[in-house]
Formats: C-alpha cells, structure tokens, sequence
C-alpha cells in the first residue's frame, strides 16, 4: 500500500487553479525531487500530501500510523525550550521510556518486587529495541555535521539566528522516527560542506523522502523520480534531474511535432470534407469526418514563459580593479576573521568566493565595498567604478512598495509601459507589479532585487548568494547574462553548478594552524572547482605527509575489472540502438499519413513512452556500473 495517495486533487484560488486534477503516490521506496518555477505551487502541493491544506477537489489517502516528518521553508518560531531538548523531543516514544524506566527504577529500589523487576527489564528491552542507548551519539553526529556546535546546544532556540534556526529544524526532522520524510528547500542556509553531508545521509538511509529543491547537483545526487509541476498539472519521470532534463526536451519536442502534424492533417482533411460532402464524393467525406471525430487530439505544449536576461556594463572600467596588501579583517571590535591577504582582481574576472559558513565571506565583499574597515593592510580601489551589489538579506527593499514602484523609484522618468515590459523580463507580469514587496515570495524577492540591480548597468558585480531562492529556469538565465556580461564579477554562492558554469578563479578560505590556534587566511586558486572545494573544506593540518607512490593491490582481481568495463560497453551499444529506434518512432510521428490510422498513433505514442522508460533505467544502469568500475581501479590501485 502507498505511504501517501492523492487522487484527482485541484486547488483552486480565486478562480484560478494552483493545481489541477493531480494524481501522484509516494511508496515505501520513493526519493522524489519535486521542482518547478517559483510560485508554481511546489510547497502547496507537500502541505496537501502532509495534511495542513484541504484540496478543493480530489483527496488525499495516508496509510495508517504513517509518522511523517515535514520541514516547511517558511520560518516558525521554535520552541524555547534549549537546543538539546528540543532536539531530544523528535524522539517522544525514547522520552516516555526513559521516564518510566525512572520511574520503575525508583520504586525498584523502595520496594523489590519480582513484578516491577520484570516491567522495568519490558521497557529496558524496548528502549534498546528502538535505539535509545545510540540515540546520543546520532542526536551528536547530525548536529555536529550541520555546524551545530556542543557549547551551543544549553542556549535557546529562539536565541539562535534564522539561518542557525533552520538547521536546527531539519536535525529535528532527520532525527524523527519516521516513515516518509518531506523537506522543502533544504539546503537554504546550508554551505557547501553540510549540503554534501546532506546528500550522503539521504543517499544512505532507508526511509523514502520527497524534496523540494533548485540545486541540480544536490537533485543529481540524491533522488530517483522527478516530479515535475508546470501550469497546475504534474508530470513524472524516473530517474534524476539530468535524465528529467533530456526525457522533458524529447517529450516536448515529440509532443510540438505530433500537435503541428496533426493539426496540418486536420486541416487539410477539414478541406477536404468541405469541398466534397455535398458532391460525387460525399461518402468519402463523412467517412473522413468520423475519423476526425474519433481520432484523439494531440494536446497543445503549454507555452513556457522564458526569461531572457541581458545585463551590461554602462562604461567599461579600468584593468586592475582592486588589489589588497597584507589586509587583516573582522567583525569590529575584536573579532577577526582573516588576515594576510594578498590579492589582485583584473578587468572581467569571474571570482567565487569559497570557505564554510560563518569564515567571513558576506564581510569582504562589505570590505570590498567599502563598507567595512580593515583592521590593518593596504585596500586599493580601481577607477571608474561602478558596482552592484546583490544583498542576500535584500535589506534594502521597501517593503510598502509595490513591485512597480520599486523600479519607478530608480527611473522616475519612465513610462509605465516600459517599467512594466522591463520587470516582465523577470517574470512579473500583469497583477504581479502591484503586490507589495513585503507579499513577495523568497524567489520573487530575489528576481526584483536583480530587475532594479542590472537596471543600474554597473560595470563590477559583487554578488552574495545570488541564486538562493531561485528557481531552475530563473538561475539558467541568470547564468546565460553573466556569462555575456561585459564586466567584472565576484560572487559568492554555494551552489555547485553555478560556481562551474561561471567561476575563472577561486579565493578560498583556509583555516591554518598558529602559535596560539586557529587563523584564516584567503588562497588563490585556479583550477578546478572541485579541487577548491575540496581545499575550502578540509580540516587545518600543522604539517603535510606526501601521498605515497601508488601501488597494487593484489586482493583485486583483474578480470573483475575487465569483466566489468565489456558490460559497461555492451550496455552502451544497447542505449545507443535504444536512441536509434527512438529516432524512428519520432519520425514516424512527424509524418501527416500517420494521423490517418488514429490507432497507429496511439499504438507508436505508447512504444515512445516504454522506450524513454528503458532509455532511462539503462542510462542509470551504466551510471551505476561506471561507478562500480572506478570502485574496483582504485581498490586495485592505491590513489
């Protein structure tokens, strides 16, 4: 029996369908990415499944005693209770054991008695049956990964920052004794250490998950189905975001190509049927007529609405942009974050900048902007600059504005058709500029805020986490515009893609060991980019030991090795023949004669989908194969 069941349901808003007669299941097996563009409907479909909305029509089915654990995006006060017993809270049922094992314990002692012995070993067995005796250390280990440290587990929920509150809220979802886990945006406030220890824990625990996500490669690495949300209806593909992406670009091309044929054949049969019902071949006619009755339509693809997005510098500014000389930095008064920094950027560098959440990253791009002093060292400021900055906290939006105004205010001068065509370049159209910015979405926020900074037309881009809250569609333009941009950039993101797509260089932060602990400094990288992450992230080490020569093992056998790679290869023939008859069948369908036979469309529209579906179970054989044959090299050989 599925874990949770939703049959036929809408949810309609004032007039208007958020979603539209859905039908979905989550099993006992399932890890599910659900994606869509910003205010598609993502969230409203998990608080449906979970239970907090009322479809309007439809219903929802959940198996019974079903426990889910539900992460919403949207911030709830926590508890005040102190970190560790709220945490120890996701837990009731070790809770309840661990009083009444008190509590026999204590009468134990008062008054021996063979009957109370024998309840207290009943709930002894039954804490260790549900883990209670590992539940400290697990309740440690989550918390630790998610940078939650000991000395702060005494203090209050409620003293901790946003950020620091969602991390507490997902260890508490992760640590729940449940069936079926629901996280929506997860790696919001995550960096990129915690958002890898995140993907390791989904990879290997059991329990079947769905999750609401715009990182690629953490959807990549971690689900198995993608639930698709565009226009009100659902769509389901197995296997990853990747293979989603090529099964969604055949299906909507095969889909535009079978509604262009059909719909020329239509035509011309309508033609055909005018002329000649009243004539010497009336009967010939009304036979055509009945075909088109019975043939079934080849729905429409829904028109996605794209976003294109240009941004360009207003003048070009010099060749050396900033240089810094022995600059030490922090938090005034005491606190310091990095120093010995030597660093120079160039005219159109495309900088990231890299290093664990808290290292001090959002405050040197504030340095770079001169909004924070050094504390010692030499900042030097190129000329003709421009900047735009990209605030992840967007502090600086009115928030009784509406959408519209928020750009009318940076040009005044403007007509009201060209603000309006401008922001619609950002997905706002029609009602949308009217909403006040404090009605505004996560996403919609962050889509004004780049509207009124590309306005501007700087020629230097500092950007702090430009693409949190983003969706797909809206971070894949984003990138398009920065990659044609004609000036400098540097940015901080811990998205994974992004920083590939677009980063020239990398500053990483580094902890190095001093006389008296810890310090930071700042080290330049060029390279790739899983190399600096892997700089940023590792542990502080007073001295290195250089990797020994490789050597073989001979516990591996080579033929395994080989025996291995012949089936990789098979299997590629065999998806590459897959990709051939698939080819065919699109071909058959670009054909006109074909929507003669109403049948043979159906019949070829069915042998496309069992063939997309083999294509892409066999895409994730050979994915998992390669893997396998990597796992084998480097056990034969020491890396």
């Amino acid at each position: 029996m599925s874990l949770i069941k939703a049959v036929d349901i809408s949810i309609e808003f004032s007039g208007k369908y958020i979603l539209k007669n859905i039908n979905c299941s989550l099993e006992h097996n399932s890890r599910v990415g659900l994606i869509g563009t910003n205010g598609c409907g993502k969230s409203t479909l998990l608080e449906v499944l979970y239970g907090l909305q009322t479809p309007t029509s439809g219903k929802v089915q959940t198996a019974k005693y079903c426990n889910i654990a539900y992460l919403s995006q949207e911030q709830h006060p926590l508890s005040n209770r102190v970190l560790i017993e709220y945490v120890r809270a996701s837990r009731p049922e070790l809770l309840k054991l661990e009083r009444e094992i008190e509590r026999l314990s204590d009468e134990l002692n008062y008054h021996p008695d063979a009957k109370i012995e024998a309840e207290l070993n009943n709930a002894i067995e039954q804490y260790t049956y549900y883990g209670g005796y590992d539940f400290e250390n697990e309740i440690k280990y989550v918390l630790t990964s998610l940078n939650l440290a000991p000395e702060s587990w005494n203090r209050k929920c409620g003293e901790f920052s946003g950020g620091e509150q969602t991390r507490i809220a997902l260890a508490n979802v992760l640590l729940t004794r449940s069936d079926l886990i629901m996280l929506d945006e997860p790696t919001n406030h995550l960096d990129l250490e915690m958002i890898s220890w995140l993907e390791k824990y989904l990879q290997n625990q059991k329990t079947p998950f769905i999750v609401v996500s715009h990182d690629r490669q953490f959807l990549d690495n971690t689900v198995k189905t993608i639930w698709c949300l565009r226009d009100g209806h659902l769509t389901i593909t197995k296997g990853n975001y990747s293979a989603f992406r090529k099964a969604d670009e055949i299906a909507q091309l095969s889909q535009t190509r079978q509604y262009e044929q059909q719909q020329k054949y239509i035509e011309e049969t309508e033609n055909f049927i005018q002329k000649n019902i009243a004539g010497t071949r009336s009967n010939l006619a009304k036979s055509r007529l009945k075909q088109i009755e019975r043939m079934e339509i080849v729905k429409k693809p829904a028109e996605q609405k794209s976003i294109k997005l240009s941004i360009e510098a207003n003048k070009r500014s010099g060749n050396d942009i900033y240089v810094l000389e022995n600059v030490f930095y922090g938090i005034p008064p005491e606190k310091e974050l990095a120093r010995d920094i030597n660093l120079t950027v160039n005219y159109r560098d495309r900088i990231c900048i890299l290093g664990p959440n808290g290292c001090g990253k959002t405050t040197l791009l504030k340095v770079l902007l001169q909004e924070s002093d050094i504390f010692s060292g030499t900042l030097k400021v190129g000329a003709s600059l421009d900047i735009g900055y990209f605030d992840q906290q967007q502090n600086d939006l009115d928030p009784s504005l509406s959408v519209l105004d928020t750009i009318w205010q940076i040009v005044p001068e403007a007509t009201i058709g060209y603000v309006r065509s401008w922001l619609a370049r950002f997905g706002f159209y029609e009602n949308d500029v009217d909403k006040k910015v404090e009605q505004l979405s996560g996403g919609e926020k962050s889509r004004l805020y780049l509207c009124r900074l590309i306005h501007t037309q700087p020629n230097l881009l500092l950007l702090d986490e430009p693409t949190n809250h983003l969706d797909l569609q809206m971070t894949e333009s984003l990138m398009d515009a920065l990659k044609n941009y004609n000036g400098t950039i540097i940015f901080v993101t811990h998205d994974r893609w992004f920083m590939r797509e677009l980063a020239t260089k990398f500053w990483v932060f580094r902890k190095l060991k001093s006389t008296n602990g810890f310090y930071s400094t700042i080290q330049e990288f060029i390279g790739d980019y899983e190399e600096a992450i892997n700089l940023a992230f590792e542990k502080p080490e007073v001295t290195k030991t250089p990797s020994p020569p490789r050597k073989r093992k001979n516990r591996i056998n080579p033929w395994h090795m080989r025996s291995r790679l012949a089936q990789i290869e098979e299997s590629s023939r065999e998806y590459e023949a897959l990709m051939e008859d698939l080819k065919e069948i699109q071909n058959a369908l670009s054909q006109s004669i074909t929507y003669t036979s109403p049948e043979q469309v159906k019949l070829l529209q069915q042998q496309m989908k069992e063939l997309m579906e083999q294509i892409t179970n066999l895409k994730e054989l050979i994915d998992k194969m390669e893997e396998e044959y990597l796992e084998l090299y480097y056990q034969y050989y020491d890396k």
